[in-house]
């Protein structure tokens, strides 16, 4: 056998294995990145392989398309986010304090899904899909009484949906810091938000006898 083959396969044998999922991550965050600074339309594979410092095939054998790699950005936010909710429950405008927190080590990722998909044809969906998987956590704040008024369930879900609009526009005032509050004032700010939103909903949604 050719003694320099042998060494090349042998050099191969000893190279670590590349670690999928952290490569995949890698590229998700500078994805993220890349379409914030450039935009959702204008930003491209190549502009996200540049920016990784990689051939753009690398990043096509991850994601196949630009599509796929914008819901692996937007899944991974909605996943934080639901992982919040699903812990127990910190008090109000604790829940909300703590998705800020999981935004600052991934800001364009939830700035895209909150500020700027809304506005994007091909991004909007996703917003959608956010809005749809709020409703669920704040329906705890609404559950209907027994003795309610017929028709309780469907004004609770009309109530709640009053509260992803307070809570979007909350949490991207939040990351970009322009609010000119410290993270316990905002706990204070929007807890007292809350408390006032759910006592004035339950009465204007007749959710109580």
């Amino acid at each position: 056998m050719n003694e320099k083959a042998e060494g090349r396969r042998a050099a191969r044998r000893r190279m670590p294995r590349v670690d999928r999922s952290a490569r995949q991550a890698q590229y998700v965050r500078v994805a993220a990145q890349v379409f914030y600074e450039r935009g959702l339309q204008r930003a491209s594979m190549q502009d996200v392989a540049d920016a990784a410092g990689v051939a753009k095939i690398l990043i096509y054998r991850q994601f196949p398309s630009k599509d796929a790699l914008l819901a692996a950005i937007f899944e991974e936010v909605l996943s934080e986010i639901r992982a919040v909710y699903d812990s127990p429950w910190p008090g109000y405008g604790g829940a909300v304090i703590e998705v800020l927190r999981r935004a600052r080590g991934n800001r364009a990722a939830y700035l895209l899904l909150l500020r700027d998909s809304r506005s994007d044809p091909e991004a909007r969906r996703w917003y959608a899909i956010y809005e749809a998987r709020q409703i669920e956590p704040f329906l705890t704040f609404l559950k209907p009484a027994e003795g309610a008024p017929p028709g309780a369930e469907d004004r609770a879900r009309r109530a709640a949906h009053t509260l992803i609009g307070i809570v979007t526009e909350t949490l991207i005032n939040w990351i970009e810091d322009r609010d000119g509050l410290d993270d316990e004032a905002r706990v204070r700010w929007f807890g007292h938000i809350a408390r006032e939103w759910r006592r004035i909903s339950r009465a204007v949604y007749r959710l109580d006898p």
